[in-house]
């Protein structure tokens, strides 16, 4: 009677590795639909914050106006993950790429010129600063917007590198065509005005688009920026039929 009780659980013992064993191996013999992946392009926002943002010819000052466009951009971005960058005469991170679009709105209202080391103006250094974090991210494509008043060559120089390396480049322009004077930091006079043709030719050398800042949320859908769903990594929206695991 025990060897018939000792035979029988090592039967049951095998049986039952046997299952495991064939459990695990995922055995499959029929197919279901799977939703695949919609690609979202993250977003690297790239803010001037040079002394000329307190010219007032985009009423009360183009910091505010900036400071509620970047605020609409973020209420209004169907997902994705987002980021900001801002520069004066260097380029610093003030978020990195995140989901939470309410984690970078924290940042606005501290947005200012003097929280800048040095005065300056230097897009340049934003864009390359933008092109870091998506690949520190691991993101081999993306969105660069570049928020300001002018891009001189270097600038041009940088959304071309960003181009090459799967980044589209975009601008919104900041002001107006015959400009308004500022008290910089150090309390000189200085004049800035919109140079959108520096600011066009930044977005084409960049692959995307320019916009000149304008009120609603027209610049922004024109720019491509509301919907990260309309480039980025992971395959095209839709479902394919792939083998259950009836492990």
């Amino acid at each position: 009677g025990e060897g018939r009780r000792g035979i029988a659980a090592l039967c049951a013992l095998l049986l039952g590795f046997t299952v495991a064993v064939l459990a695990l191996a995922g055995p499959s013999w029929r197919k279901g639909d799977q939703p695949l992946l919609q690609g979202e392009a993250p977003l690297v926002v790239v803010l001037d914050m040079s002394g000329a943002m307190l010219a007032n010819d985009l009423p009360p000052s183009r910091l505010l106006q900036a400071r509620a466009k970047l605020a609409t951009l973020l209420r209004e971005r169907s997902g994705g993950q987002v980021g900001l960058v801002v520069f004066a005469a260097d380029a610093y991170t003030v978020a990195p790429l995140t989901r939470d679009a309410a984690n970078v709105a924290l940042f606005l209202d501290s947005l200012s010129p003097d929280v800048m080391p040095v005065d300056g103006s230097n897009p340049a250094s934003g864009v390359e600063q933008a092109m870091r974090l998506l690949r520190q991210a691991g993101f081999t494509d993306g969105d660069i917007l570049l928020i300001a008043n002018q891009g001189d060559m270097r600038a041009r120089g940088a959304a071309a590198d960003a181009k090459r390396a799967g980044y589209r480049v975009s601008a919104l322009g900041l002001g107006t065509p015959a400009g308004a004077a500022y008290r910089s930091g150090q309390g000189a006079i200085s004049h800035t005005r919109l140079d959108a043709a520096s600011l066009r030719a930044l977005a084409d050398a960049g692959g995307g688009r320019y916009e000149t800042l304008s009120a609603g949320t027209g610049d922004l859908a024109a720019l491509g920026v509301l919907d990260p769903s309309a480039g980025g990594q992971g395959a095209a929206a839709g479902k394919a039929a792939v083998w259950r695991d009836d492990g």
